[in-house]
């Protein structure tokens, strides 16, 4: 992993990522194999999503910034011409400066909107312009141009916890399980914040992992981890 300088904040937290961790480790350890993965996820979820919603925007905005940086290094992202973007909601890593990036540099953007029991990424032009749709998030108009998996050269992936071998937990709906599995994997980077990747996740078959994660220290790499 490519570190990024710490700052105060970062130094702050970090008894409290450590008990987080520490904590869901070994909730897994104890878990009976008979039990429910997706309890599991649940009862996680429930507790990181509840120190990401306490992040003051202040701090949102200062580790955004870092994890910003730090993906504009990366060569996928540099030679990308179609990059695959989301709207944050619930303290996610802001994007709107990697959205006003990639128009600079004149990248196709791509944002989700849910269709069914599927995701369809739909092309943006200007971010103001995406108005609420399901789940209160904003999405782009249904008549915008419609972007195929093949055609993406890079998929940026919310999440409320990953792992290092790039397992990952989102909302519990399966949209982007089921979008990312035709995916290849190396393309698919994940935006967390360093507190959310964990030593280990239970994963089920039908989960798909990422090739990358990108935090406020830098980029983890997931491919050839244990378990590929």
């Amino acid at each position: 992993m490519k570190k990024a300088q710490k700052t105060l904040s970062d130094q702050e937290e970090k008894a409290c990522e450590t008990r987080s961790s520490s904590i869901s480790v070994n909730s897994y350890q104890k878990t009976n194999p008979k039990d429910s993965i997706l309890e599991e996820k649940d009862k996680l979820r429930k507790e990181l999503l509840l120190k990401r919603r306490s992040f003051p925007q202040s701090l949102i905005q200062e580790k955004s910034k870092l994890i910003f940086n730090a993906l504009l290094l990366e060569e996928i992202f540099i030679n990308a011409s179609s990059i695959a973007l989301y709207f944050p909601v619930n303290g996610e890593v802001d994007t709107h400066k990697i959205f006003r990036k990639c128009i600079d540099l004149e990248k196709k953007v791509f944002f989700p909107k849910p269709r069914g029991s599927d995701l369809v990424f739909l092309r943006t032009r200007n971010i103001e312009e995406l108005t609420p749709g399901a789940f209160a998030i904003p999405e782009p108009d249904s008549q915008a141009e419609h972007a195929r998996g093949d055609e993406l050269d890079l998929v940026l992936v919310p999440g409320v916890a990953f792992d290092f071998s790039g397992n990952r937990i989102g909302y519990g709906k399966g949209f982007y399980d089921r979008f990312l599995k035709d995916i290849p994997r190396q393309i698919s980077f994940g935006l967390a914040y360093r507190f959310q990747v964990l030593k280990n996740i239970n994963s089920h078959e039908t989960d798909v992992r990422m090739g990358r994660l990108i935090t406020e220290d830098g980029a983890i790499d997931c491919l050839g981890k244990e378990g590929d």
